[in-house]
């Protein structure tokens, strides 16, 4: 399993590419293989569990991929938990892939990584889906600056006026 970041830290709302493949085990031997993207806490109290992203490929979607080639995800990240080390408390993020065997097993490999808050000179490209923002009800909403001019003033007026 691979990070396209070096450091692996990744902006909230930004895209997380990375990458997992398959090697020393024949297809045969394979019964199904689970991808996700997730957090979990770790510390005092509950221990809480997030599943932001999950793929499965079962036996047959398994024999359309090549396994011991590179395999992508590709998914936006959320704004929240960030990844966090407190004292009493960690919230941690990863890519977890899962591959159950015919025999019964499973093997489970993981690639921590770190959501950061959203930096704006990050070089980092800032990835929105239109349709995800027009289903939530807490859309933004969407104003031009010329609209936004009139109370600007009226407030830049006010605060001349008690000067």
């Amino acid at each position: 399993m691979s990070v396209c970041r070096d450091d692996g830290s990744y902006a909230a709302g930004c895209q997380l590419k990375a990458g997992w493949r398959i090697s020393r085990v024949n297809l045969e031997e394979l019964q199904s293989v689970e991808i996700s993207v997730l957090w979990h806490t770790e510390g005092k109290g509950d221990e809480d569990l997030g599943v932001h992203y999950f793929q499965r490929y079962d036996h047959s979607d398994l024999q359309s991929i090549q396994l011991k080639e590179r395999n992508g995800i590709q998914c936006v990240l959320p704004a929240s938990p960030l990844s966090y080390q407190g004292h009493l408390m960690q919230i941690h993020w990863k890519i977890r892939v899962r591959v159950f065997l015919a025999d019964g097993r499973e093997v489970v490999a993981e690639q921590p990584f770190y959501l950061v808050a959203h930096q704006p000179e990050s070089n980092q490209e800032l990835v929105v889906d239109s349709e995800v923002l027009e289903e939530r009800l807490d859309a933004p909403q969407l104003r031009s600056i010329t609209s936004k001019l009139p109370s600007v003033i009226s407030r830049l007026r006010g605060r001349r006026s008690r000067s």
